[in-house]
């Protein structure tokens, strides 16, 4: 009696694809770049946010610095307003009076093209370090041009000012020529009569003042505030 045969299991065909053992550690290599991609992305991503909140916090302390300036400009108004007691007089404001932060007459050059420079270089050359009391102000520090408020505890900010009348020479503008910006407002003649052909009268000449503040903040931020005003 013959044995039987053991069954032959049919043979499978090949594979098309690389073995496996060539494939191992490919998904790890990707894996790991795409780790190393997700990580530079997040250090950029937070940096990016850091710059911002930096220039953000710039911003305000510049807006800041710059609301400040209108402390020094409303001190300003109150050297040369009409009416002021305390103000400088028509005859003091014909020359310059550096104990009160005052110049006669602006650079002949007009506007300065650097008022960082120009204002290192001669309008306060010799900055103070020292806060002086609250609600006065310390001028003509070093031969300079400048008052220097006190400086604001809150806001850490220091103010400073100088006022100059837009003259090209210091004098009386009825005497000598000055060629000063001014303004003559035009009065009717003394009388009800405003009919046509009405003869027009010069009123008293007033003259240009310019007032700068410089505001000195946190992070090194520096603002200029000019402020035109007319006596």
């Amino acid at each position: 009696m013959l044995g039987r045969l053991p069954a032959v299991k049919p043979a499978l065909p090949q594979s098309r694809f690389a073995p496996r053992a060539r494939q191992a550690g490919v998904v790890l290599m990707i894996a790991l770049i795409v780790l190393v991609a997700l990580a530079i992305g997040g250090i950029a991503l937070v940096r990016s946010v850091g710059t911002t909140s930096v220039i953000s916090g710039n911003l305000a302390f510049q807006q800041a610095a710059t609301r400040e300036g209108e402390v020094g400009t409303e001190t300003a108004i109150r050297s040369i307003e009409v009416g002021n007691p305390l103000a400088l007089s028509d005859a003091q404001l014909e020359n310059d009076n550096l104990a009160r932060g005052y110049v006669a007459s602006a650079p002949a050059a007009g506007n300065p093209s650097n008022w960082a420079a120009y204002w290192a270089a001669t309008i306060d050359p010799a900055p103070i370090t020292i806060p002086v009391t609250a609600g006065t102000a310390a001028c003509g520090q070093g031969g300079g041009r400048a008052c220097t408020l006190v400086t604001d505890p809150a806001t850490s900010n220091t103010v400073s000012y100088t006022i100059q009348r837009l003259c090209q020479t210091a004098g009386d503008p009825l005497l000598v020529p000055t060629a000063c910006a001014s303004h003559a407002p035009v009065a009717s003649q003394s009388g009800g009569s405003l009919s046509s052909g009405n003869q027009q009268i010069n009123g008293i000449p007033q003259h240009y003042y310019r007032i700068t503040a410089r505001v000195v903040g946190p992070r090194n931020t520096v603002s200029y505030v000019q402020t035109i005003v007319r006596r």
